[in-house]
């Protein structure tokens, strides 16, 4: 398999098997020939050779005002991450944070300023529980 970057991957040996990710690069020769750098979901930039990963099926496009699936307010960053992408390697209150900072004016301009006090109230919650520990 020829692998490009973004292309998506499912790991499919070692510690990391069943883990998505995307490809980040790709080394043809040097120190780590034919191998693949992957970061994704649990995956943080490591390196596998080719036959240690598989392609993620195409999914459908999502269709345009895919609520469920694919919001339009949480699907505007660069290079095709979502915003959940981010946010599931944070705990409870700083992912919540982000989700509303990230949607604050996007997904509706008569909600932009509550969407800013909620990203406060969960940043403010996070300061107080490190305060306590």
């Amino acid at each position: 398999m020829t692998w490009t970057a973004d292309d998506k991957v499912i790991v499919e040996k070692g510690e990391h098997a069943g883990k998505r990710g995307r490809v980040v690069s790709v080394n043809s020769g040097g120190l780590y020939p034919n191998y693949v750098k992957v970061y994704g979901s649990v995956v943080r930039y490591v390196w596998y050779r080719d036959n240690e990963l598989k392609p993620v099926a195409k999914e459908a496009p999502a269709k345009v005002g895919d609520v469920i699936n694919h919001p339009g307010h949480y699907t505007w960053l660069p290079n095709g991450l979502e915003v959940i992408d981010l946010t599931e390697h944070m705990n409870f209150n700083r992912g919540n944070a982000v989700k509303y900072l990230a949607r604050a004016g996007r997904k509706s301009k008569a909600t932009e300023l509550e969407d800013l006090k909620k990203a406060r109230w969960y940043i403010q919650r996070e300061i107080s529980r490190l305060e306590k520990a």
